[in-house]
């Protein structure tokens, strides 16, 4: 998984699981598991708006 700017986040796994990635345990919402449309090539987080792509639609 490699984060880069604009909240978007390349993962290599068209299943990516969010939890909000905040350092506090009251901050960020409960951990979901995503899957990654393979057609589509990425998907926003319902919670935090965090947008994964998969790494092979990103180039």
């Amino acid at each position: 998984m490699i984060k880069s700017e604009n909240n978007i986040i390349k993962v290599s796994s068209l299943k990516v699981s969010c939890d909000g990635e905040n350092n506090n345990s009251s901050e960020g919402h409960p951990l979901i598991w995503l899957q990654i449309d393979e057609e589509v090539g990425y998907i926003f987080c319902p919670y935090c708006e965090q947008k994964f792509v998969f790494e092979d639609k990103y180039t």
